[in-house]
């Protein structure tokens, strides 16, 4: 089997190549940043500089009969309403279609579980409960309008599943513990609720989720799976522990929720109206994340994929805290 994994240059993506690699797969990794795909070629993956919305390249990269790990996205949650449509929909149904003409076996799409995100708390979500009648950024609207084309295309014959990861975070992870420390080189963390629960997923275990689909029976086609670790974390304590690790005093700051969805709107009305660069020191996503608890139940996953996340949260963190420790010293 060939695997043709798209957003390799990207921290899922990439251990996803890796791991795919020490196993003894034949990979194509598609990306966008060259320096990250140079790396993966050293280990031995083919490489595909090229962007998904370019139909040609796609043809000429996917192999007949292959596999698709679609990791793909713009999946900052700050960025231009267009810059989503055209990474995470566009490119999205741009990939399906080639895949269905290439007869891929599998076709894997990594959505969020940003779709759930809601102004109060949520527990043990479902896959199949209901959504939220407005999403909560242009990221979880264009991950959601992405995960109807793959819908679509499954009508169409496509052999797909679709993968919901919460709070990916390891090694070289580009998203949660940066805006961690970023936050912590102002000196506080910032508070809004006490016992807010959260999920966290380390980076391997989404591996193990994308193994566990890729080897899917037929009839779970068309699914969509939450995937966590599994076990919900105390949020608060969770990032003060990190950030102790990572050699960071914080004291806390207490922001009533209220007041930081009134400042977040303000700053997000902001940004858009002049166009400013960069990000939102807040924005309702974030409010709604620090606020809120949100956990998700992995039961389906596990009753039909058998999915069984093999890397505990102390592991992982053990594993990830090093790696950003190093990159500070």
């Amino acid at each position: 089997m060939i695997y043709f994994v798209s957003g390799a240059t990207g921290f899922l993506g990439g251990r996803v190549v890796e791991l795919l690699l020490q196993r003894g797969d034949q990979v194509i990794a598609f990306g966008r940043n060259l320096q990250a795909l140079e790396r993966l070629a050293g280990l031995g993956a083919q490489t595909i500089q090229g962007d998904l919305t370019d139909s040609e390249i796609l043809l000429n990269s996917i192999p007949e009969g292959g596999s698709v790990i679609h990791c793909g996205a713009l999946s900052t949650p700050w960025a231009k309403k267009e810059d989503y449509l055209q990474a995470n929909v566009n490119g999205t149904e741009i990939l399906c279609s080639v895949s269905l003409k290439k007869q891929v076996k599998r076709f894997v799409h990594i959505s969020t579980p940003s779709i759930y995100v809601e102004r109060f708390a949520k527990e043990n979500i479902l896959e199949s409960d209901s959504l939220p009648s407005v999403m909560i950024n242009d990221y979880a609207h264009t991950k959601l309008l992405a995960e109807k084309i793959v819908d679509s295309y499954v009508q169409q014959g496509l052999s797909a599943l679709i993968l919901r990861p919460q709070g990916i975070f390891g090694p070289r992870d580009t998203a949660i513990i940066p805006r961690l420390i970023r936050v912590a080189q102002k000196g506080f963390v910032p508070v809004m609720n006490e016992g807010v629960k959260i999920d966290l997923t380390y980076v391997d275990n989404v591996v193990e989720a994308i193994f566990c689909a890729l080897r899917a029976q037929e009839k779970y086609v068309g699914e969509k799976y939450n995937i966590t670790n599994g076990e919900p974390v105390d949020q608060l304590l969770t990032l003060e522990y990190l950030l102790e690790k990572l050699g960071y005093r914080v004291k806390r700051k207490w922001i009533p929720d209220s007041r930081a969805w009134f400042l977040a709107g303000i700053l997000e009305w902001i940004y858009r109206t002049f166009a400013l660069q960069g990000e939102p020191l807040l924005t309702r996503y974030s409010v709604c994340t620090l606020a809120f608890t949100r956990t998700l139940s992995i039961e389906k996953a596990r009753r039909e994929l058998g999915y069984d996340p093999q890397v505990s949260m102390t592991e992982g963190l053990e594993r990830t805290i090093p790696w950003f420790a190093q990159l500070r010293s």
